[in-house]
């Protein structure tokens, strides 16, 4: 058995409203669900939240693309914590998009926050930003990796699992 793909990622944000708005008027997600979770539910999902007594409110925000992305806020909320990049764990969502420089130029004039100036690592361009939480946004733009992974992507994978990335999967 084998996955299909990833489904979406999930992030906790502070203002539920204004994460839609930011990511809808930023990247032109739109909102396709919303649920809200009472105290006696959140108990039962202790496990899972780590949170008893809390509401939830979340939803699911579809990308132009199809990607989703699934949102979450808790009240109460918990104190913000930045990820360590050398520590297990998500460090930040990647939004595909073609002219990095160009994104680059139009969000710093609108305000917003960018952690690094746009960058290149072999043909692929990329810039880090922020969201209105803090939260890591990588632009990327794959340029021509974008149509051989869509395209090939998985044949090469299937080879090079049996090539080059052949000790990786003992």
């Amino acid at each position: 058995m084998r996955a299909r793909s990833i489904c979406h990622a999930g992030l906790t944000v502070s203002d539920f409203g204004a994460a839609v708005r930011w990511y809808h008027d930023t990247f032109g997600f739109l909102l396709v669900s919303e649920d809200e979770l009472g105290p006696e539910r959140t108990a039962e999902l202790f496990p899972l939240y780590g949170v008893e007594g809390a509401r939830v409110r979340m939803g699911f925000m579809r990308a132009p693309g199809g990607s989703v992305l699934e949102i979450f806020e808790f009240s109460p909320k918990a104190e913000r914590r930045d990820p360590t990049w050398n520590a297990p764990g998500f460090t930040h969502l990647a939004m595909n998009v073609s002219g990095v420089a160009a994104w680059y130029d139009r969000l710093k004039a609108a305000g917003e926050s960018f952690v690094t100036p746009p960058q290149r690592t072999g043909s692929v361009d990329w810039v880090f930003m922020r969201d209105p939480d803090g939260n890591l946004v990588e632009l990327i733009d794959l340029k021509a990796l974008r149509p051989a992974i869509r395209l090939v992507g998985g044949a090469l994978g299937a080879v090079m699992k049996r090539g080059k990335f052949a000790e990786r999967y003992r």
